[in-house]
């Protein structure tokens, strides 16, 4: 039912790359590695479903995991966070462990709403910003977000997905639209409207929309800081926002109450968490162009 992406994982029995999916609960102590056996002797899955954006860094994470718990498999589902949320609040939490959201507004809904957080669990780990590229000599007369209006078509995600509620919030603050109770309500016609009639191409999610600037599909268009980093060799960033357009770019991590999952499950949902805030993973993620620490 789901697409798992980016999914690697080390197994002690078979010797070789797998790919799954996973459930389970987390501590906040990054230093606690409760009811997990020294020898390593788990032996189950554990559902992980996270912003596109992540992607790449869990290509490194996962197998660095493996290293000390090789009998875990951390399967992956990755997508924009607002189709994950609706996944997890439609499956009544069913099949999902884990939860790392670009955006605090789905783990929020999650938590007050749906009430399928599990309390004390959601951990602010990482921020980012937000960038407006254009793809190695495209020469186009944009020159950065004054003058977004001289480009012919536009990558931007949806208001649902993070970084299309982010675009759309720097749009307010420089002036391009009006401020109103949701921004991220604003339709892709009413944002080319207020561009001055620049064509937009609607993505799905960031990665989508990082791939069609690179690829020459598109002229400009905005995605995170982070997902420069698999494209910096077909991208150039025409501007960078630091927080002052959008204001803090937050990416919560939580456990979801996962009824589907037993003891075994809980206890490597609860060690993955602790492992996602160690240094190793930190340091990681800031190669991968995050802000840790902030």
């Amino acid at each position: 039912m789901k697409k798992f992406l980016a999914m690697l994982c080390c197994s002690a029995l078979m010797g070789g790359l797998l790919a799954g999916c996973g459930n389970g609960s987390a501590p906040t102590d990054p230093s606690s590695t409760a009811n997990i056996e020294s020898d390593g002797t788990l032996n189950t899955t554990v559902y992980v479903n996270i912003a596109a954006s992540l992607v790449s860094s869990f290509e490194e994470i996962v197998p660095l995991y493996n290293e000390t718990q090789p009998n875990v498999t951390i399967s992956i589902n990755s997508g924009s966070s607002g189709k994950l949320m609706q996944e997890i609040e439609e499956a009544a939490g069913h099949g999902v462990d884990i939860f790392f959201s670009a955006g605090k507004s789905q783990v929020t809904q999650l938590d007050e709403i749906d009430g399928l957080v599990v309390d004390g669990t959601t951990v602010n780990l990482l921020q980012n910003e937000l960038c407006l590229v254009t793809g190695k000599d495209s020469g186009t007369a944009v020159t950065g977000w004054e003058d977004l209006s001289n480009a012919s078509n536009m990558a931007l995600c949806d208001g649902s997905v993070p970084v299309g509620k982010y675009s759309r919030e720097a749009f307010v603050s420089l002036g391009l639209l009006p401020d109103t109770d949701d921004n991220s309500a604003y339709t892709s016609d009413e944002v080319s409207a207020a561009l001055g009639g620049v064509e937009i191409n609607e993505c799905a999610n960031v990665s989508v929309a990082a791939q069609a600037v690179a690829e020459g599909s598109n002229e400009v268009g905005t995605i995170y800081y982070s997902d420069y980093y698999d494209f910096q060799d077909a991208l150039t960033i025409l501007a960078q926002d630091d927080g002052t357009l959008t204001g803090p770019i937050v990416y919560p991590v939580c456990q979801i109450a996962n009824p589907e999952a037993d003891e075994e499950e809980l206890a490597a949902t609860e060690d993955f968490l602790v492992f996602l805030q160690t240094p190793a993973v930190q340091e990681i993620f800031q190669n991968h162009c995050f802000i840790v620490n902030a």
